[in-house]
């Protein structure tokens, strides 16, 4: 009995030291570097980072580009306070310029994550800047992201590419640091990183822009 013990303790010990050996050689990290790295996903609210964000994007309040063909303009995010007590819809968001021919567009978001702003650059290389943001809530893990290109004609933003399966991003694409939206092989087509099935995984696929005029039903 008293072998059978020492022999069950000796096998026990190893697997121990088998186990660690290999979750040391796979992870390298301690118990409180693990905690630390997981924070570090988390926003101020305690929610992860890339839920209203992009991390292959750049997010900024104010971005400059050419985004008429014409020379630079500054596009800048302007917050309007609705209801100091509603945390969620209590704030309207707008995307403004300081050139006057460029209108002013109605961004939506939440109060604990302002929507910011996306220099896409001249995806579709017609000679303007394209630009962009992530639509942010609180709920769910699917955000839309809508891509701007201006119309010298009708003097309007209009979307450069428009479809809700394409352009709406689970968690898994923005954790991923790909860009949503990219420039195409040649001129007149574009890239798009997208993931509209989960078990699929991200694809990519290469597509004519739509240039979608903007309407009450699809802002």
């Amino acid at each position: 009995m008293k072998l059978t013990l020492n022999a069950l303790t000796f096998c026990a010990i190893c697997v121990f030291f088998s186990c660690s050996r290999k979750e040391s050689s796979n992870t390298e990290i301690s118990s409180s570097d693990s905690v630390k790295n997981e924070e570090e996903y988390l926003d101020e609210y305690g929610l992860p980072v890339y839920l209203n964000s992009v991390k292959g994007h750049k997010e900024e309040e104010q971005i400059v580009g050419n985004f008429t063909g014409l020379g630079l303009d500054t596009i800048y995010v302007v917050k309007e306070i609705i209801d100091t007590f509603d945390m969620d819809e209590g704030y309207k968001y707008y995307a403004k310029s300081n050139n006057r021919n460029l209108p002013t567009i109605e961004m939506y978001g939440c109060g604990r994550a302002t929507p910011l702003l996306v220099y896409e650059g001249d995806v579709d290389r017609d000679g303007k800047d394209e630009w962009g943001y992530l639509h942010t809530w609180i709920n769910s893990q699917w955000r839309y992201y809508r891509i701007y290109n201006y119309d010298n004609k009708t003097r309007k933003w209009r979307f450069l590419y428009e479809d809700d399966e394409l352009l709406s991003t689970p968690q898994i694409l923005r954790d991923s640091g790909l860009e949503i939206v990219e420039k195409g092989p040649k001129k007149g087509y574009i890239k798009i990183n997208y993931c509209n099935n989960l078990l699929k995984g991200i694809r990519d696929t290469i597509v004519k822009p739509t240039y979608t005029p903007i309407t009450e039903k699809n802002r």
